[in-house]
């Protein structure tokens, strides 16, 4: 339509009539890590592979290590329930579990030679905010390592990642007239490894490549954010993958509500 040709000059502002404009710089938040001992470490170890590092590792990180070999699907959800009512937890500052174990897609076996299990869907909900009140507001983190029976249950992809609801979705749904402004499902870190139950026929000296990533990350990086460091540990598993057979493989998700920075560690 022959529109004129117009110069357009460059638009010059100052920094001063920009900046309300940009976004500003706040401290970042973490999570109160300061309490001695910092929580908790539930270790439940079915396979027996791994009590000795992981005790070390959070030992050395300075909290209190509960561990326990072998257990059946009775006894998992019998110690599950006594740690989640137990009253250390109003005076520290966090929660840690680990569990290895075979088991299902979904859930974990133990010992028993069953493929119904105990869903891993219900570990978490004993310690959401309702339940276990004395966490409220305090980094609940889980490490899984479920070696699954069933064939066809894993991903065809070197690891999988999915972040939990964003923190504005939980914090929303829990904004009503007198009730708490922490939501019940807040401030998880749920990582989850899925492989395939054949690994355990190797020599029983072996170890989860992907717990003896995590303890290598957690004794080296004391002072990286565990989403940092759980970035760092996928990329240990991507590159295992990438070089060893589908049955050799690790699948890693991880779904986490954390409302702050986190770091396993006294700060």
């Amino acid at each position: 339509m022959g529109q004129p040709d117009i110069k357009r000059e460059p638009v010059k502002t100052s920094i001063q009539e920009s900046e309300a404009f940009l976004p500003q710089h706040t401290p970042e938040e973490r999570y109160r890590m300061q309490s001695k001992p910092l929580g908790i470490c539930l270790i439940i170890d079915c396979v027996g592979n791994d009590t000795g590092i992981l005790r070390d590792t959070f030992t050395s990180l300075g909290y209190e290590v509960q561990s326990f070999l072998y257990l059946s699907v009775d006894d998992i959800i019998k110690v599950l329930h006594k740690v989640a009512r137990m009253p250390q937890h109003q005076d520290y500052d966090s929660f840690v579990c680990v569990l290895v174990s075979r088991g299902g897609s979904q859930s974990v076996f133990g010992v028993d030679e069953t493929h119904s299990g105990f869903p891993l869907d219900h570990i978490r909900r004993l310690f959401m905010g309702d339940v276990c009140p004395s966490l409220l507001g305090k980094p609940k983190i889980f490490f899984i390592q479920n070696y699954v029976v069933s064939e066809g249950q894993l991903e065809d992809s070197s690891f999988l990642e999915v972040d939990g609801p964003s923190v504005k979705d939980v914090e929303s749904k829990a904004r009503q007239p007198g009730a708490c402004t922490i939501h019940r499902e807040a401030d998880f870190f749920w990582s989850l490894c899925k492989a395939d139950v054949s690994l355990l026929k190797r020599p029983s000296s072996s170890s989860s490549l992907y717990l003896q990533c995590l303890c290598e990350k957690l004794g080296r990086e004391r002072k990286c954010s565990l989403l940092e460091l759980h970035i760092e540990l996928n990329s240990k598993v991507y590159d295992w993958n990438s070089r060893v057979s589908a049955k050799k493989r690790y699948y890693v998700w991880l779904q986490h509500t954390l409302r702050k920075k986190l770091i396993l560690s006294c700060t």
